[in-house]
């Protein structure tokens, strides 16, 4: 008889996050965060543990949004009693649960389910993914520039992407001030080009800043011009219309890069397949977690195109390391005033402060047992706003 998972916990906890806050005002900054000296602000983290039968635990805990702690309880209650390994039918099934919400709930369990493989057979994610790389290149990437002493100008930017390049990194990307300004977007890429060299990879992802498609083309073709490895998201509002982005992309010879925003692997395969984008993104936060993300990186190989993994975390250098394609770890929203864009929730030494990488331009693959991180569970205890056990 299989072992069963009899009990799932969802712990939803936040941690500080210094100099940065969210606004929600109607002003170009749309809810993002952004740069505010003397503020700390917070960020909400959900912590998803499943245990078996026989004493195995599985654990994985990253931000999430307002509402994935309780869809990950509501899943929860599908995988109870089911056989430990039962990925695919707990996906299956939370699903059509989960119906017509956003899977982010859904994400977490899959990943700590996995995180619970590799623990029941004692190897790591990538060893459990076929990869063998132990070390995946890093690229920085910036938070979206403000006006407030975080990336204000052009200058600002190069100088910081070139105090970065001293430190060992070897690719940067700009995420675009929040005006949408295709005259100062499009000096700022030059000045990026000349001032960081020809051999550095760069690239722009202006965060869906642009109203129009005319302006993204203008912006895309100075990034076309400077060389820039590809060119992403700069369409309002959320990036996700596939008509809209083949216009950008017969427009331009530049790569261009889409899907943080199109979730799921069946609606990143119909995105592709109408011409909206020539690279694909996956997020094991919005994608179905590794599960999902893996549908999306088989199918994409299979093609010939590439799968870039967005943003930080132990669980996208796993992916990073295992595919068959070279693609590039984002250390996504780094900036003077923010050294470590990931929550610092970890006791095990694992890190995403840019001031890790290596000589080479690389970061570590965790090596232990299934994601191969620990978390702090003092922190995870006295930080927690909310607890939910799943038994029955």
């Amino acid at each position: 008889m299989s072992t069963l998972i009899d009990k799932v916990e969802v712990v939803q906890f936040d941690v500080d996050t210094p100099g940065y806050t969210r606004t929600f005002d109607v002003d170009v900054r749309g809810g993002s965060w952004y740069y505010q000296p003397g503020v700390t602000g917070k960020r909400a983290v959900v912590m998803v543990r499943v245990h078996t039968t026989d004493g195995h635990v599985g654990e994985y805990a990253n931000h999430a949004p307002t509402g994935a702690a309780q869809q990950a309880a509501d899943v929860a209650r599908i995988a109870i009693g089911r056989p430990w390994h039962a990925r695919e039918q707990i996906l299956r099934t939370g699903r059509r649960l989960s119906r017509p919400a956003h899977s982010y709930g859904l994400c977490l369990l899959d990943n700590a389910l996995w995180d619970l493989a590799g623990k029941v057979y004692g190897a790591s994610l990538t060893e459990l993914l076929g990869g063998g790389r132990e070390r995946v290149r890093a690229y920085a990437s910036s938070v979206n520039s403000d006006r407030a002493g975080s990336l204000s100008t052009k200058e600002e930017v190069a100088a910081f992407f070139g105090s970065l390049r001293e430190l060992g990194w070897t690719g940067f990307k700009m995420h675009s001030w929040h005006e949408g300004d295709k005259w100062e977007e499009a000096e700022n890429v030059a000045h990026m080009r000349a001032t960081l060299g020809e051999r550095a990879d760069l690239m722009l992802d202006p965060a869906c800043v642009f109203d129009s498609v005319s302006d993204a083309i203008f912006v895309g073709k100075a990034c076309q011009e400077a060389g820039f490895r590809w060119y992403e998201d700069p369409l309002r509002p959320l990036g996700i219309g596939a008509f809209q982005h083949k216009q950008l992309r017969d427009a331009l010879d530049i790569p261009i890069l889409q899907t943080e925003h199109v979730p799921g692997p069946e609606a990143k395969a119909d995105f592709l397949l109408a011409g909206g984008t020539d690279l694909l993104r996956v997020d094991a936060h919005y994608d179905l977690g590794i599960t999902g993300c893996l549908k999306t990186i088989k199918f994409a190989e299979s093609l010939g195109v590439n799968v870039e993994v967005h943003g930080p975390g132990p669980i996208h250098r796993h992916l990073v390391a295992a595919m068959q394609a070279t693609s590039l770890y984002e250390v996504a929203n780094v900036s003077p005033h923010l050294d470590d864009p990931s929550p610092e929730i970890y006791t095990c030494g694992y890190t995403d402060g840019y001031t890790s990488i290596a000589a080479d331009g690389t970061l570590p693959v965790p090596s232990g047992p299934g994601i191969g991180v620990t978390y702090d569970d003092e922190l995870v205890t006295k930080r927690a706003t909310a607890t939910v056990t799943v038994t029955d």
